[in-house]
């Protein structure tokens, strides 16, 4: 621990040092006393923190680091030491594959015990960004198979960490509020493996769960919708229905529905998806979005102009077989005559036949919306 910290020391025996404790961590039964030993993970986080470290003492340090945050009993007192988050977001940020590496897993394991704190630090989840981020300009294509291998491993690993933090009620609107986070995961969305676009859709509906999130996830999050409505139409099963799941949420908003069904093909992808015999829940998503859009009678156009919708829901209100589907459509239907019929019902009357020569030669006074299911002939012999 003395060379560790002391700046005169030479690089040979910084690196031992740094080895010697690194072993020590890897025996579990030391894990827990080391952690409470007086200097150990302060000295660590100091030589992950020094810009001068070399990749060696760097390497030993965040492996170290990380044998001592796998015990449960460890997560909450190494995450409050001084410099511990600076360290993980230093070394998550680091230009060697298994540094980054050792240090997401690290955070991945403190995450468990510390959501609020984490999700409060902006420098951690900046680093976390750019771990999700890493294959933003083609970066991956220009590493080798193994580095490749291995920075793809780490932003699966942040990815299954935010997906812990989005399930936390008081965590998830810091989460959604993070820029930087909510940036990436929009960024990278249906551009990396299957596990990994289905972790960064779960987490994104996640957000979706929180009332307090629905309207700045609708506003100040660009392209957001337009990635849910990407996946409603791709090939991808749990992907699409996590997208429905949230388009679900946000459309239980009043402030989001003329904004949602005004994106471009969401209607149509969701019109489509109810249409969906063979997947019942995210026929059911799709119906409770389309009844929770009808709500609102600015949507009434855009719905009944959207090709299929109208039909859809017929079809489906006359389908005694499909139980809540056929409830959902015929509620919907029903919200959208309502619309209809206040637009129609106007409370006033007007003078309809031969005005000009006013009520004594055949003209009569009718109230505006109301249904008279008479007949108008034209010159008709009776």
């Amino acid at each position: 621990i003395d060379v560790l910290t002391d700046p005169s020391a030479t690089h040979h025996r910084r690196v031992n040092a740094c080895g010697a404790i690194k072993t020590l961590t890897l025996k579990k039964t030391n894990q827990i006393p080391l952690v409470r030993t007086a200097g150990v993970v302060s000295s660590l986080t100091t030589v992950l923190c020094t810009v001068a470290a070399t990749e060696e003492e760097r390497t030993r340090c965040i492996n170290a680091l990380m044998q001592l945050c796998i015990p449960e009993e460890n997560w909450k007192m190494v995450y409050l030491f001084p410099h511990t988050a600076e360290a993980l977001a230093r070394n998550m940020a680091d230009k060697y594959p298994q540094i980054r590496y050792a240090a997401c897993l690290s955070t991945s394991f403190l995450a468990k015990k510390n959501r609020k704190e984490m999700a409060s630090n902006r420098i951690l989840m900046y680093a976390i960004a750019r771990v999700i981020e890493v294959d933003k300009n083609g970066n991956l294509e220009k590493k080798s198979a193994k580095d490749k291998k291995v920075l793809i491993a780490a932003r699966l690993c942040t990815l299954k960490m935010l997906l812990h933090l989005s399930k936390d009620k008081d965590v998830s609107p810091k989460l959604a509020r993070m820029e930087s986070i909510t940036t990436a995961l929009v960024t990278v969305a249906n551009h990396m493996e299957k596990d990994a676009n289905i972790l960064c859709m779960a987490t994104l509906t996640n957000l979706t769960r929180h009332p307090d999130n629905l309207n700045h996830l609708m506003f100040k999050v660009p392209k957001l919708a337009a990635i849910f409505v990407t996946n409603v139409e791709g090939s991808e099963v749990e992907c699409g229905k996590c997208a429905l799941y949230a388009l679900q949420n946000l459309s239980c908003d009043s402030n989001c529905r003329q904004e949602l069904a005004n994106t471009a093909n969401l209607l149509g992808s969701v019109t489509k998806a109810a249409f969906k015999h063979d997947c019942p829940e995210q026929q059911l998503s799709a119906l409770h979005t389309l009844k929770n859009l009808s709500d609102d009678p600015f949507n009434l156009v855009t719905m009944t102009n959207t090709p299929g919708c109208t039909a859809t829901l017929l079809a489906l209100a006359n389908n005694s077989g499909s139980g809540m589907a056929q409830y959902l459509a015929c509620d919907t239907l029903a919200t959208l005559s309502h619309w209809l019929l206040t637009l129609s019902a106007r409370k006033n009357t007007k003078l309809m036949g031969d005005e000009k020569d006013g009520a004594e030669s055949g003209a009569k006074r009718v109230e505006m919306g109301r249904r008279t299911f008479e007949t108008s002939t034209y010159q008709m012999w009776t």
